[in-house]
């Protein structure tokens, strides 16, 4: 018996490898279907997870790390199943020995081997696709209306601007079967081409003409590339490859149109406009003229003669708006003789060319003359520096204006910071600068800056050559023997490739090189001839080492070498008088010991230099004028001092702590363990944006939200407990902190013992992200809290917790959450039932926008009374019955006296709508083809929430492309 279990056993093991190599040969045909049959099923998930990838990208949003590796491993094995396919096709008809012979055994096996092998790992993989919808980190929206119209800023409406205006829209409402594909509109310099394109977009945004406008301004030297991105950024859009409006032939049934402003007529006839979409602004009648200059100056003419020399200036103004508007500015706080005195210098000034450019440029030449202050003076001239069109950075000013010591009185950067916002104020409402679409950013006419140009190379003390965005393919040629008297000469976004040996500047003071990306090399003696220079920016160049001569730039204070590829900068040590250095995005892995040796060092700014490795110690803490330090997305491997006799190769943040001087601090940290435990002092920083985070991705992730916390100074970002900051830190930071993400924290379990832990009374905007052990993030006891909790928190952005059931349980403390306008809530699968109750919402009175994506939650709000739901979240409809009888439901339904109401609803599906993107309609349409609601906006008026709003998240039909031309 023992004898024959053995054998049995003996025999077992040794059979059974043998019939699993047998197998292959076999069911060689059905291996081979197998792995046909797997490689379409994963095939068919790749192809859906790249959809989704391109629709998270073209959001911009980061897609994440385990989906690219996931996407690559698919790739991979079905590169590998294709090559395996190829060979079994090479090798169908092969057979051993001869043709007549039976096929070739020992190939079969071994493909079917592989076969087997390839569709285990495929089906492994098929597997581990639970993405969904969640194949991207979410950047967070700021709070604003994502389908605003352009605005148009002041506005009044003439007979000149209102006759052009029904003529556009006229146009813009043809059918692209008329070929009404391009409407332009063109008339002299500053009769208010761009202020008439601009309350145009708005009407075709509040009739629904259009779904989207967009501007871009084409320059004289046209940028292709830079007109791309400014479409691409008006509709809040990445890609990766080229991109182009269709409109016109280039689509069938295409609804996008572009409409053009130019002073020059036949730039309309070469886009291609028809003789009657070509729009002719005219110059403004004598008594609009009358009626805006009398608006813009707000003076009231106490006599007759005032009430004629005003008159006078107005006729000398030939009826352009930018003129009028300038002058009036100018003129409004004078007394009648001032006025006498511009009206004798308009007259002088004689326009033999019919378009009165030189009556206007006179006209702006008044205005900065008429400016009170020297300061102001130099600000304007400085923005001419600038290329046409350019987003002028006001820190970027304030910097350079701290190096050429411009403001009077000004003993910090943040001091010189507010002068240069007061200035350029100053100049908007005199009318020689312009507001920006962007916040912290002024723009300069194209009319003002030539302006502005032949001021500065008219000068005295101030001798400027401003050849900005000229196209330069070589540095400009001195035909007039200027150079020895210029004090600034700007030739950034150019293309010169190479420089002089020894250029001849001994008045110098602004030298401005940057974003010339084909200059690869810096003569060695450049700098020789250039003692008095104080400004310097070389950003962007494609320089590996910086010239010798740049150590003799002794009085150089501000110093500009953002994306630079220089590794080696230790020569700006001997540079004593240097006050701010900018290295951003820089090639440096070093930060040297001789920068030590700059004891006027004010600013130092080093963010996403994601090379440095080494700062070392008792460098910094010798830095005892820094106000400012920024290392977001750079250093972050501080020393931990607690570690006591380990090599100190690395700074310590204590050195940072320790600085007298510093009031803006934005840094990295890895460890929480970096913080020391005790300080000398608390810091007293005025504004701060901390990353505490062991992650790169967050930390990197940190740098890129920086343009959405622009709107509060003081931003903690975290991926620990408040259990684990020392003291200290919570005083200085956590109870100042305006903002407070959290990220990736794996031991948070709610936030109302953070709210206590780090005194977060002024708290304005919070973020929970990928905190996985939350399982309710606001649970309130039974017994109702006397004090409030978040009582001046204004967002609330919910991201990615995947075991999050509920947000609130239990009754909120009054005054709790009283000021919450924001709330969204964004891939939490596991919510269940409602995601607000109605005690809830109750408290919630200044809430505006509700914003919820990609839950599996029934309804928003639920009645604990009634049991009834009240509002829908992101529901899916099986057809389009129960999609109409949902919306018919909630129209007409209120909440605690707000009615609900839905204007609009998005496919997800295929059809519908344009684009392949899937179609909306809005709320009492004639038919509706959706299979999904989006509730996400309570609009607000009158201090009553009126109404709910469903984005539109599609593709748009239909776009305005307006091209601001020369």
């Amino acid at each position: 018996m023992e004898y024959a279990s053995f054998s049995r056993d003996t025999l077992e093991c040794f059979c059974k490898p043998l019939w699993q190599e047998i197998d292959y040969l076999v069911h060689y045909s059905s291996n081979i279907i197998k792995l046909g049959v797997q490689a379409e099923k994963l095939n068919a998930v790749v192809l859906d997870t790249k959809y989704s990838v391109q629709q998270a990208e073209s959001r911009g949003e980061p897609i994440r790390s385990q989906v690219e590796d996931w996407l690559r491993r698919a790739n991979n094995k079905a590169t590998e199943a294709q090559n395996l396919n190829n060979e079994i096709q090479a090798n169908g008809n092969h057979r051993c020995f001869s043709a007549c012979c039976t096929p070739d055994w020992r190939s079969r096996y071994n493909l079917s081997k592989q076969a087997v092998s390839i569709a285990k790992e495929m089906g492994e993989i098929y597997g581990e696709n639970n993405f969904s919808s969640t194949v991207s980190l979410p950047v967070p929206p700021p709070i604003s209306n994502p389908t605003a119209p352009v605005p148009a800023g002041h506005f009044m409406s003439f007979e000149s601007t209102t006759n052009a205006m029904e003529d556009v829209l006229k146009a813009l409402k043809h059918d692209n079967n008329n070929n009404t594909n391009v409407v332009g509109v063109y008339g002299m310099g500053g009769v208010g081409k761009t202020t008439m394109v601009k309350q145009v977009a708005e009407k075709v945004m509040s009739e629904g003409l259009f779904d989207q406008v967009v501007m871009a301004t084409v320059s004289q030297n046209v940028n292709l590339t830079k007109i791309q991105d400014s479409i691409a950024d008006g509709l809040d859009l990445q890609f990766k490859k080229k991109i182009g409006i269709p409109f016109g032939n280039d689509l069938e049934h295409c609804k996008s149109k572009i409409l053009l402003t130019t002073r020059r007529e036949h730039v309309c006839h070469t886009m291609g406009c028809e003789a009657n979409n070509k729009i002719h602004l005219n110059i403004l009648s004598p008594e609009d003229s009358w009626n805006l200059f009398m608006k813009t100056a707000g003076t009231d003419l106490d006599s007759t003669e005032f009430e004629a020399v005003a008159h006078q200036v107005v006729r000398e103004c030939d009826g352009l708006p930018l003129a009028l508007v300038t002058v009036a500015r100018a003129l409004g706080d004078k007394d009648v003789e001032e006025w006498k005195k511009a009206a004798r210098r308009l007259k002088r000034s004689v326009s033999p060319n019919p378009d009165h450019q030189e009556k206007v440029t006179e006209c702006i030449k008044l205005s900065y003359d008429y400016l009170k202050d020297r300061e102001a003076k130099a600000c304007f001239l400085i923005c001419c520096l600038f290329p046409e069109d350019h987003n002028i950075s006001k820190e970027v000013l304030a910097r350079y204006a701290m190096g050429l010591r411009l403001f009077q009185n000004v003993d910090t950067l943040d001091e010189a910071r507010g002068d240069a916002d007061t200035f350029t104020k100053n100049l908007i409402d005199s009318a020689l600068l312009l507001r920006s679409d962007e916040d912290g950013f002024v723009k300069m006419h194209d009319v003002v800056r030539d302006t502005a140009k032949l001021i500065s190379s008219s000068g005295n003390e101030q001798l400027f050559m401003a050849q900005a965005g000229s196209a330069l393919q070589e540095w400009p040629r001195d035909t007039d023997n200027r150079f020895e008297s210029y004090t600034a000469i700007s030739v950034m976004f150019n293309n010169i490739q190479r420089l002089p040996d020894e250029p001849v500047c001994p008045k110098l003071q602004t030298l401005l090189l940057q974003e010339n990306s084909n200059l690869k090399e810096v003569p060695s003696s450049f700098f020789n001839r250039m003692n008095t220079l104080k400004v310097l920016d070389i950003s962007g160049l494609q320089v590996f080492s910086l010239p010798p001569s740049i150590g003799l730039l002794h009085n150089l204070c501000t110093l500009y070498m953002d994306r630079c590829k220089s590794k080696d900068i230790s020569i700006l040590g001997g540079l004593k008088k240097l006050e701010i250095i900018s290295l951003k995005k820089s090639l440096i892995d070093t930060f040297p010991e001789e920068l030590a040796e700059l004891a006027e060092l004010r600013m130092l700014d080093m963010t996403s230099c994601a090379h440095i490795q080494t700062i070392s110690p008792k460098v910094i803490s010798r830095l005892q004028g820094l106000e400012e330090l920024y290392l977001q997305g750079s250093f972050c491997q501080w020393r931990n001092i607690a570690e006591g006799t380990s090599e100190e190769r690395n700074a310590s943040l204590e050195e940072v702590i320790n600085l007298p001087k510093l009031t803006i601090l934005k840094v990295d940290i890895e460890k929480v363990i970096c913080l020391p435990s005790n300080v000398k002092f608390i810091p007293k920083w005025v504004k701060f944006d901390i990353c505490i985070s062991r992650s790169l991705f967050n930390r990197l992730m940190n740098v890129q939200l920086s343009k959405l916390k622009r709107v509060h100074t003081r931003t903690l970002f975290i991926d620990t407990t408040m259990s684990t900051l020392p003291d200290w830190f919570i005083e200085a930071v956590t109870e100042k902190a305006e903002m407070l993400i959290y990220s990736d924290c794996q031991d948070l379990m709610e936030i109302l013992t953070v709210y206590d832990k780090g005194r977060l009374c002024g708290l304005k905007s919070l973020f929970v992200e990928q905190c996985h052990k939350v399982q309710c993030l606001i649970p309130f006891g039974d017994g109702i809290p006397s004090n409030p909790v978040f009582e001046n928190l204004q967002e609330l952005h919910i991201h990615h917790m995947e075991s999050m059931k509920v947000i609130w349980v239990g009754q909120l403390p009054p005054g709790s959450f009283e000021k919450l306008k924001f709330l969204e809530v964004q891939q939490c699968s596991y919510l269940e039932n409602s995601l607000l109750h109605s005690n809830i919402i109750q408290r919630l009175q200044n809430l505006e926008i509700l914003h919820v994506t990609g839950n599996s939650i029934k309804e928003i709000i639920n009645d604990r009374e009634t049991g009834r739901s009240r509002g829908f979240g992101f529901v899916t409809f099986s057809n389009e019955k129960s999609m109409r009888d949902a919306i018919e439901g909630m129209n007409g339904h209120s909440l605690d006296g707000r009615n609900i109401t839905v204007n609009e609803a998005q496919s997800r599906g295929n059809g519908g709508g344009g684009g392949g993107g899937g179609g909306y309609s809005r709320g009492g349409g004639s038919k509706i083809e959706e299979d999904s609601l989006i509730l996400t906006q309570i609009n607000q008026s009158h201090g009553f929430c009126s109404g709910f709003r469903i984005l539109n998240l599609m593709m748009m039909k239909s776009i305005l492309v307006t091209l601001l031309t020369y």
